[in-house]
């Protein structure tokens, strides 16, 4: 898991917004593995790197646009014309859409993950944006959530084991679907991993 702190200064309010998880790259393949798992897995390693690179750029596209001392705006239809916002979200859905296909297409053909026993690996995780609402009135705390991360490389909010108000909750759901991640791995295969993930509204 990581922590990122994001400073955001709003007015004359700094809040910071801690997500739990740890970015980090895909291994390369055992020396061992035949040819044809190795340029597959080659392959995934460089979908994996272009997805969370897309979703990266749009990520500093969008903490460059917010003003250091402005109230608004805070949004990204409001930070972003409607051309950028069409053209990165285009590109974020194709790279992690290839990303997934080659996922899937490891299991199709029956290929063993040719990489020793590990833990999720995240490549990309995006923070929470604290709505315009909570911070008029003031909310803070930690929104916890209970969720699964798939075999297939997808995420599957199961609960919110505590929540905020003000919208908090449903942007933090919206984060954690934006989390690009290498499925935990044990025995050559792919399997699914149930954690719970901390996002933390902090004002001072």
């Amino acid at each position: 898991m990581f922590n990122v702190t994001i400073l955001i200064f709003n007015a004359l309010i700094a809040f910071s917004i801690l997500v739990q998880t740890q970015p980090g790259q895909i291994p390369l393949a055992s020396p061992t593995s035949s040819d044809e798992v190795k340029q597959w897995w080659e392959q995934v390693r460089a979908a994996g790197a272009e997805a969370a690179k897309a979703a990266g750029q749009k990520k500093e596209m969008l903490k460059k646009k917010r003003v250091p001392q402005a109230y608004e705006p805070d949004d990204e239809d409001e930070l972003l014309s409607e051309n950028e916002r069409e053209k990165m979200d285009a590109e974020i859905t194709r790279t992690t859409g290839n990303y997934l296909d080659l996922l899937r297409e490891g299991k199709e053909k029956g290929y063993r993950v040719p990489v020793p026993d590990n833990r999720v690996i995240v490549l990309h995780g995006a923070p929470a944006r604290y709505t315009n609402a909570a911070r008029k009135a003031k909310e803070q705390g930690t929104i916890v959530l209970s969720i699964e991360f798939r075999a297939d490389g997808t995420i599957r909010v199961l609960k919110i084991v505590r929540g905020l108000g003000f919208g908090l909750n449903e942007q933090a759901v919206a984060a954690v679907q934006k989390i690009i991640f290498l499925p935990e791995i044990k025995d050559g295969t792919f399997v699914k991993m149930s954690s719970n993930l901390e996002y933390s509204f902090n004002l001072y």
